[in-house]
């Protein structure tokens, strides 16, 4: 104020206005620095304030926040060139692209693929904690800062491979989920046979049953060779198994089917009954045998339930096979 009052009494009285180099020099460093401290103000209470966003608010202030970063990047750049030699501008630029670095981390992290495990290894890998529940970061506790302060930009790599790895468990997860749902549905069907009532397999619904063991056992085998399947690898077997099982029991179970009604043709004629009536007898046993397999599979018509769930497909069908071979 003294210096502009001393140019305005030099003016008003016809002096030669002095120059003061010094203080002139002094004038422009502090508009510098207003510009250069104004933006950083500006950065670290914006930064703040998202740190204090719960992180269940993050997914929908991303884009925000990324065009935010983007204009303080515009503006950092737009800085005059003198004060790119500026400590101060170093550490403001460096505060600006560290978080608009971390913001793709941060998109990834928010994806609905991301579970407890992979927390748990971001956690490992950075060295530091979240607030947590027994699904991931905790919605009343977790804040973006709890993130920010992770420091997951000196592991990017580490964390883009687990948030990455998430997505690719989260397809296996939900193909095992689609044939866990078809099993969960899909049931042996009955028709009629003379006059014995429907103890025999319907073809139609058979067929989609045989078709549907093949690609899901597909399906099942591809999985589990699939590096990404490790969190479901004892779901994944057990599945493994019953439908091999389903697989191994329908087919004994056409075979011995097949043969039953080809031998319930010969032995209900009392001709042949008689002429063979050992072979008769044990054919008796057989269709008792057969008839108590189809009853229990009408109560329990679940494919998998049925072959399964019991050892009675498991102990008779081979049983019934030998029986009838002998019959012949």
């Amino acid at each position: 104020r003294k210096w502009d009052s001393y140019v305005e009494g030099e003016m008003l009285f016809g002096l030669p206005v002095t120059t003061y180099p010094e203080l002139e020099e002094s004038q422009r460093q502090i508009e510098l620095l207003d510009k250069l401290y104004g933006l950083y103000v500006s950065v670290v209470q914006t930064i703040k304030g998202y740190g204090a966003l719960q992180w269940a608010e993050v997914v929908s202030n991303i884009e925000g926040m990324t065009e935010t970063a983007s204009g303080f990047q515009t503006q950092c750049k737009r800085m005059p060139k003198t004060l790119r030699d500026w400590s101060a501008y170093g550490e403001l630029r460096t505060t600006i692209d560290d978080f608009f670095e971390v913001l793709p981390l941060l998109q990834m992290l928010s994806q609905k693929s991301m579970r407890l495990r992979h927390w748990d290894t971001i956690s490992r890998v950075c060295e530091k904690e979240v607030p947590m529940d027994e699904e991931g970061p905790h919605p009343d506790n977790c804040k973006l800062q709890h993130i920010l302060d992770l420091g997951m930009l000196k592991v990017a790599d580490e964390v883009e491979d687990i948030t990455g790895g998430s997505s690719k468990e989260l397809q296996i997860e939900a193909k095992l989920n689609s044939i866990e749902e078809v099993w969960t549905s899909m049931t042996f069907q009955f028709q009629n046979f003379k006059n014995r009532g429907p103890v025999i397999l319907e073809g139609k619904q058979l067929g989609e049953i045989m078709e549907a063991l093949e690609d899901s056992q597909m399906q099942l085998g591809s999985m589990a060779s699939n590096r990404y399947s490790a969190p479901f690898r004892d779901r994944l077997q057990t599945w493994i198994v019953s439908l091999s099982t389903v697989s191994d029991m329908t087919e004994q179970w056409i075979a011995v089917q097949n043969l039953w009604v080809y031998m319930e043709a010969v032995f209900s004629s009392g001709d042949i009954a008689k002429q063979l009536p050992q072979e008769a007898k044990r054919f008796t046993g057989i269709d008792k045998s057969f008839m108590k397999i189809t009853t229990k599979a009408f109560e329990v018509p679940n494919c998998v339930e049925c072959c399964c769930g019991s050892d009675l497909m498991k102990t008779l069908l081979p049983h019934l096979m030998e029986q009838l071979e002998l019959c012949q």
